[in-house]
């Protein structure tokens, strides 16, 4: 997915002004997709305004979108796929529960796509439920009582060990606790500095295939920043 930097300067700036035209922006906007990387760009530009539109605008406007992409079931496939990508990627500025749950709700009730296909939208539903921003988080086997580091890292993924190293040299983290959940299988990671924990149900809260992820969580158990990418 593609996020142009300067649109995304533009759509701050003006967000002031702009947020309630997101709640029309599909009647006068088409889903040709014979040109796909604009077809790409211009739902990168519409989930951008949606992010910073009160929910009932963007809600309404992914409605819009929906009912346009009922009509062809190859626009259905893309844009769902997009879906993912703008409002559920880790990657992606524009990553919000509210807003993903809205689509994923209308994936399954307009029955476009199979029980099967509609399945990973939701768990990816229920996994973006958690850790959020200012809620109590939840990390299986751990108990929490002083600001955490928590990192949620595969054991057979080498990218992972190095982020223990390199989250555990920050100066800036060196007074934070730290809890490496580690997920799938091979060795346990012996990088000194880490309390190693390897609970059963991860998976149930988090998504293997984000890994490796880490956020803070506050001494009173709240989330103080949410899911970071760690390379």
């Amino acid at each position: 997915m593609k996020i142009l930097p300067a649109v995304i300067i533009c759509l701050a700036l003006l967000a002031g002004c702009r947020t309630n035209s997101v709640r029309n922006y599909w009647d006068s906007h088409s889903i040709d997709y014979s040109d796909i990387e604009k077809a790409e760009d211009q739902f990168a530009s519409f989930a951008e305004v949606a992010v910073a539109s009160p929910f009932e605008d963007a809600s309404a406007a992914i409605d819009g979108l929906f009912d346009l992409m009922k009509k062809d079931e190859v626009a259905y496939y893309i844009y769902s796929s997009w879906m993912d990508g703008a409002f559920y990627s880790i990657l992606s500025p524009c990553r919000s529960a509210a807003l993903y749950s809205k689509a994923v709700e209308r994936i399954v009730s307009d029955g476009v796509l199979s029980g099967s296909e509609c399945e990973p939208f939701l768990q990816k539903r229920e996994w973006i439920q958690y850790n959020q921003v200012g809620k109590k988080a939840v990390v299986p086997g751990l108990n929490i009582s002083e600001r955490t580091l928590v990192l949620v890292l595969d054991q057979g993924c080498p990218s992972c060990r190095e982020a223990l190293s390199a989250l555990a040299s920050k100066t800036e983290l060196a007074d934070v606790r730290h809890v490496a959940l580690c997920c799938g299988y091979g060795p346990s990671p012996t990088v000194p500095g880490w309390e190693y924990i390897t609970p059963e149900d991860a998976s149930s809260v988090f998504d293997p295939s984000m890994t490796p992820v880490h956020f803070i969580v506050a001494a009173d158990g709240t989330v103080e920043s949410s899911y970071q990418l760690t390379l």
